[in-house]
């Protein structure tokens, strides 16, 4: 009797033990999976924190190229624990043949500046920048951002440009002048050579044809009274189109009224303003720069600009309001139909070398983005 008593307790035992082993395995591959779970979620997480640092010392480097277009350097910024290792440089003095052509550093390179930024979590380098020390739980990303240099030569033949030898005008009384004599924004003789007071493609006898006697003499410059003449051809679509992407105020359209600064008169400091449709100004505007509008544009009320105006569509010095006063140069494609210009009440309209120089000078100084990559 007791042989199979033995015998069935030593079973037992080995089928206690089998169940055991069993569940002992099981929770060590469970035990396992959760430990590689938690390994690559604690990995996911360094991983997403270099890619934020990397993104936002980008993004600090295009804040100080914000404020000073010229600068160049090195700098580390943290974000709690993870930093970023940031260089900002000139391609044309970085001694690298960045555009691929087999020369570093030509003319055709200064133009383009670049930002590196490199994020990092649980990584130390020496003074070198090379690493010395790296955590279990590490990770570096690495963001790359080409910026051009804006490059402006604008320039102006006259002090009102119109696209159409066939556009039509609407002169009302005496009180406007379209001057193509230069002139200094403070309203002093600039050093310029006369230009046109009005310039057109083709033949200029029908917009001249439209001054009443009286009128002709408001319109001076080179070969007037009245100075209307023929000058060269002026792509504006391409213009304008460049000139869009550099906008810094932006109104949305399809009708917009405004009231107040584009730019600054006073202190001479100009921006580029864009309107994706019909534009009016009410009241008291000033500015200073380039002032493009895709559709009409009407001068309501007082305003004093300094800059050049590119309209795709009609121009309407309204009457009323106080002077309309412009130190530069105007350029339109005309209007669908009715009138292209239209000049009544007190309208100053004067070419200005200086101000085109200050257009091209200050707005030349921007950085535009050209691309951006991060691994």
């Amino acid at each position: 009797m007791s042989t199979p008593h033995r015998t069935r307790r030593g079973n037992a035992l080995l089928i206690a033990l089998g169940a055991t082993t069993t569940l002992i395995v099981s929770a060590g591959t469970l035990l396992v999976a959760v430990t590689n779970e938690r390994t690559g979620t604690e990995q996911s997480v360094v991983n997403a924190q270099a890619r934020d640092a990397s993104t936002s010392g980008a993004e600090d480097a295009l804040a100080i190229l914000d404020n000073n277009a010229n600068w160049t350097g090195t700098f580390q910024s943290a974000y709690g624990g993870p930093l970023a290792d940031v260089t900002v440089s000139v391609w044309g003095t970085d001694g690298i043949d960045n555009d691929g052509d087999g020369s570093a550093d030509e003319s055709d390179e200064e133009v383009f500046v670049s930002v590196t930024s490199v994020g990092r979590v649980n990584q130390q380098l020496d003074g070198s920048g090379l690493l010395v020390e790296r955590a279990s739980r590490s990770a570096d990303s690495r963001t790359e951002v080409v910026l051009q240099r804006t490059s402006l030569n604008l320039a102006a033949d006259q002090a009102i440009y119109v696209d159409d030898a066939a556009a039509t005008f609407k002169f009302s009384g005496t009180a406007f002048l379209i001057s193509g004599n230069d002139t200094n924004i403070d309203g002093s003789a600039g050093p310029g050579a006369a230009k046109p007071g009005i310039g057109t493609v083709g033949d200029p006898n029908g917009i001249k044809s439209q001054l009443k006697t009286n009128q002709k003499p408001k319109v001076i410059g080179l070969g007037g009274p009245p100075s209307v003449a023929n000058v060269g051809d002026i792509d504006m679509p391409t213009t304008i189109d460049s000139l869009k992407a550099l906008a810094t105020i932006v109104f949305n359209g399809p009708d917009d009224l405004y009231s107040g600064d584009l730019g600054d008169f006073d202190a001479k400091v100009a921006v580029i303003t864009h309107a994706k449709g019909n534009l009016k100004l009410n009241g008291s505007s000033s500015g200073c720069g380039i002032l493009i509008v895709d559709g009409d544009v009407d001068f309501n009320g007082n305003f004093d600009f300094a800059g050049l105006i590119y309209v795709s569509g009609a121009v309407r010095f309204n009457g009323g309001g106080g002077g309309k006063n412009l130190r530069g140069a105007l350029f339109t494609l005309g209007a669908v139909t009715g009138n292209d210009v239209t000049i009544n009440g007190s309208v100053d309209l004067r070419y200005s070398s200086e101000a085109i120089t200050l257009v091209n000078t200050q707005l030349s100084s921007g950085l535009t983005v050209v691309s951006w990559k991060r691994s």
